[in-house]
């Protein structure tokens, strides 16, 4: 409640200083508000098309299309599939990515019990979650920039905070109902925990994310390279324990026999993820949402498995970078808790994070865009380099009203199957990727040029 009581005190310090930030603030509000509307109207629209009378529903609401939002509709099938002790994850290679289970069997369990409710009061129980997590994630970022001193890296949350209200990529989640403003809380929690080396809220917010998306431990890397080795040792052995526990616990439920198999059908199941993903090639009208690498590679030069090899060995050669750093790190670490080298802490986890994401073959987000952001505003000197990180980072931004923009002027009909909005700028340029390598470059810059930290007292 302190947290929430200084973040209105620096917003009321804000609101008071600037008249712009108020005339922004209030029409960003309002559009928020107005957004929300539009989202109640389409989980409507989604849950009970065929009840609605006299209106002539859009070709993506087909009445073989799922009463709740895609990315929520996968997790309702996989508790069901739980429920009824079925196959939670597919056999062959994939054919669509709308109905693709990537998570353990612990997490379909969770999804049970919504698949007794209806679609609609399901739709909003998820909504409203997203909403609290969005939430709490943008006053926790203030709270934790506060806490280590950061104090103008705190402001610049508060001062964005007309931009967290069109963040594109929080109403893409929550158009979804997808788990990413969720994740990035998550890994908001364990990289604040992990500064301050508090093991009990490391060892849970590390276990909650391996057990959903484990690329969002990336802040893991940042105990390593301060040289903290008793305490990630001891981090890392509590995590096994308590995911063995939380595994076994959802085998015993599930019954021994279909427990093991879909735990190792899942394992089964991450290891072929890059190679069965269905890439949008030449052929395709635009490049989607996936903005990943080897995605871009796929849809410029074809998915011949060439072209996704030199994929790859891009990766490679941009995260070599990344590790000559991590590298240095290790041979001079600072031997101090994060908390106590906070610029050094932020430093390796937000380009860590950049690099994980890099990485990856299937990157729909940077969602925790919005806290690196106003970090790097924060703590870069250089004009030029400001200016490009607010140009890319807030086109980003406002993608959304891109889109509310041609659903306004175009109607229904600018939303393709899938969904795709056919004025989002982000199904046609790779802005994730962008947003991505931005945030990386700045970061690894610093990183490369600051001298070898000195050691302090012994981790």
């Amino acid at each position: 409640m302190s947290g929430m009581n200084k973040f209105g005190d620096q917003l009321t310090q804000t609101w008071r200083q600037s008249r712009l930030f108020r005339i922004v603030l209030v029409v960003s509000a309002i559009y928020a508000l107005l957004r929300l509307v539009i989202h109640g109207a389409y989980l409507v629209v989604v849950a009970v098309p065929d009840r609605i009378p006299g209106m002539d529903m859009p070709g993506w609401a087909e009445s073989q299309s799922p009463p709740v939002p895609v990315d929520l509709q996968v997790y309702l099938d996989a508790g069901m599939h739980f429920r009824q002790r079925q196959n939670l994850y597919l056999q062959d290679a994939l054919t669509s990515i709308e109905y693709h289970f990537p998570y353990p069997p612990f997490y379909a369990m969770l999804f049970v019990p919504f698949t007794w409710l209806p679609p609609l009061a399901t739709s909003t129980i998820h909504t409203v979650l997203h909403i609290a997590a969005y939430v709490l994630l943008c006053v926790r970022w203030e709270r934790i920039f506060r806490r280590l001193g950061l104090d103008d890296a705190a402001r610049w949350v508060v001062w964005l905070l007309p931009a967290w209200f069109v963040f594109s990529e929080f109403w893409s989640d929550l158009s979804y109902l997808n788990i990413y403003i969720t994740m990035a809380l998550l890994s908001t929690l364990l990289i604040e925990a992990l500064l301050y080396e508090r093991l009990a809220w490391s060892v849970l917010w590390l276990a909650l994310i391996l057990q959903t998306k484990p690329m969002w431990a990336f802040a893991v890397a940042v105990p390593l390279l301060l040289g903290r080795y008793r305490f990630l040792v001891r981090l890392l052995a509590w995590t096994v324990v308590v995911y063995l526990v939380i595994a076994g616990a959802t085998i015993l439920i599930a019954g021994p026999a279909y427990g093991w198999q879909q735990y190792g059908d899942y394992l089964g199941i991450l290891s072929r993820l890059g190679r069965d993903f269905p890439w949008r090639g030449p052929d395709a009208p635009f490049l989607g949402y996936n903005h990943s690498i080897k995605q871009i590679f796929a849809y410029l030069w074809g998915a011949s498995s060439q072209t996704l090899d030199l994929a790859v060995l891009v990766k490679v050669l941009l995260l070599i970078p990344l590790a000559v750093v991590g590298i240095r790190q290790l041979l001079h670490p600072a031997a101090r808790a994060g908390c106590d080298v906070p610029r050094l802490g932020l430093d390796l986890a937000f380009a860590f994070y950049a690099g994980a994401f890099i990485w990856l073959d299937i990157v729909w987000e940077a969602a925790l865009g919005m806290a690196v952001f106003a970090y790097l505003l924060a703590t870069i000197k250089r004009r030029a380099v400001k200016i490009w990180l607010w140009i890319v980072f807030m086109v980003y931004v406002v993608a959304d009203l891109a889109r509310i923009v041609g659903l306004a002027v175009l109607g229904s009909e600018v939303i393709l199957p899938g969904p795709y909005v056919l004025s989002d700028p982000l199904i046609y340029l790779p802005l994730v990727m962008i947003v991505l390598l931005t945030f990386y470059a700045v970061l690894i810059g610093r990183l490369w040029r600051q001298p070898a930290p000195r050691a302090g007292v012994g981790g």
